[in-house]
């Protein structure tokens, strides 16, 4: 069966990278537009040997890191800690909806006059744009615990600590990871973001640049194709570490 599937998905891919090649080259799209395939990839190569434009690849990867490893403990604590509280959930529960339907974007302009145009401004829009979202899945982790455990880990003498680390955590792990892949997706998004519309430096800004400038659209494809990857990369990542836990959770 899984044979089956990974055959499709490779003809799928390999049906649209052959469109991505002939479309432009048989006037179906405008190649200044829409370059073609073979020429993105060959820009790939360059940019990834073109030391400046690497170097704001890492200033953005940083910027990223960083809003992530910051916002990500502060939010699955908060969630966990409002989720385990009934009242608090209720209270809290619209105030995060509506936090979650407003589009951050139209609050940028805010978060430049406040904080400047430097690393700071990307990394704070960066926590904003994982905070929310993580928040409310460590939320749906904390409630989706069957009450039963606390009494199963008591019968069997567990201490408070015992209790959350054996029995409840491995229980959240599936919600967890899940609000940190779209929490880490968002703040990529955030960063970029960020990046196009204030900045003196990183991916952002040289992306901004090449959608401005004529004869510019295979730099610019080359760059959200390297973007994607780095995106696809990290998601992975915190995928197998998923799994990871998930192994630990049977063990435990």
């Amino acid at each position: 069966m899984w044979v089956k599937v990974l055959l499709i998905r490779v003809a799928l891919l390999g049906s649209l990278l052959v469109l991505w090649e002939i479309a432009p080259r048989l006037g179906w799209t405008d190649p200044e537009v829409f370059p073609p395939l073979s020429l993105v990839l060959r820009t790939l190569v360059e940019l990834l040997q073109d030391s400046r434009f690497m170097g704001n690849m890492l200033i953005t990867a940083q910027r990223v890191v960083m809003a992530f490893l910051i916002a990500t403990p502060f939010s699955i604590a908060v969630g966990i800690y409002v989720g385990a509280r009934v009242s608090l959930y209720r209270a809290v529960s619209p105030l995060l909806q509506l936090s979650l339907s407003i589009p951050q974007s139209i609050l940028l302009p805010v978060f430049i006059l406040a904080l400047g145009i430097g690393s700071l401004q990307k990394v704070v829009f960066g926590i904003t744009h994982i905070v929310f979202v993580v928040i409310l899945n460590a939320i749906i982790a904390a409630r989706s615990v069957p009450t039963g455990f606390s009494l199963v880990a008591r019968s069997f003498g567990a201490t408070t600590a015992e209790t959350y680390l054996k029995f409840y955590l491995p229980a959240m792990v599936p919600y967890l990871m899940t609000g940190l892949r779209l929490g880490l997706t968002l703040d990529i998004i955030g960063v970029l973001l960020a990046e196009m519309y204030g900045s003196r430096d990183g991916v952002g800004i040289m992306l901004f640049m090449w959608g401005e400038y004529p004869g510019s659209a295979h730099k610019l494809m080359a760059g959200v194709v390297l973007i994607s990857i780095f995106t696809i990369a990290m998601n992975e990542s915190l995928r197998a570490w998923e799994q990871r836990l998930g192994r630990w959770r049977v063990a435990s």
